[in-house]
């Protein structure tokens, strides 16, 4: 006889009231209802920070924070918004909420997480209209471009050896000092 499990779907305020009170004692990510526990190791924490000392950063702001997204609060590695952007409204009592047109890029660095940032990350991005998406794995870099409801009409895979453009700055970054720090 099989037993059936139960899973919960938590909503964004009861995730935010659980999270401003102190109940995870882990960092987490509400996804889709689902709460994801945010690992990071060696590779990826290098990674990060060569991501965070590269990016252009010229009329924009390169940020770590949270970034609300339609009913999930994902935790992005770092995205990057106008510098002249203000927040649209409030989630809880610390996280702002961007217009899509003013969330420039969102990037996770994927060591565990590779097949969840690829498709459910995706879908969840494309949906909430955010014009660029990157995946950087230690084999590649996965740029999604051209945001639709169902996710993205466009995965781009960048490789060693090759350039990735950052479209908002209107340069590239090679994809080998991103992905082997």
């Amino acid at each position: 006889m099989s037993q059936s499990t139960l899973a919960y779907h938590w909503s964004r305020s009861e995730f935010l009231r659980a999270w401003e009170a102190g109940a995870f004692d882990h960092r987490v990510e509400l996804v889709e209802g689902a709460i994801w526990p945010v690992v990071i190791g060696s590779w990826h924490g290098d990674a990060v920070g060569q991501l965070l000392a590269l990016l252009p950063r010229t009329a924009v702001k390169v940020t770590t924070a949270t970034l609300p997204t339609g009913g999930s609060l994902p935790d992005p590695d770092c995205w990057v918004r106008r510098a002249d952007a203000e927040p649209v409204g409030t989630v809880g009592t610390r996280l702002s909420v961007w217009d899509a047109s003013d969330v420039l890029l969102v990037v996770e660095v994927a060591d565990e997480t590779t097949i969840q940032d690829l498709n459910v990350k995706a879908k969840l991005y494309g949906q909430a209209g955010y014009a660029v998406y990157w995946v950087i794995t230690q084999q590649a870099i996965y740029e999604h471009v051209d945001p639709i409801p169902t996710g993205y009409r466009t995965r781009i895979e960048h490789r060693p050896g090759e350039e990735i453009p950052v479209r908002y700055a209107g340069s590239s970054l090679a994809v080998d000092e991103l992905i082997a720090p």
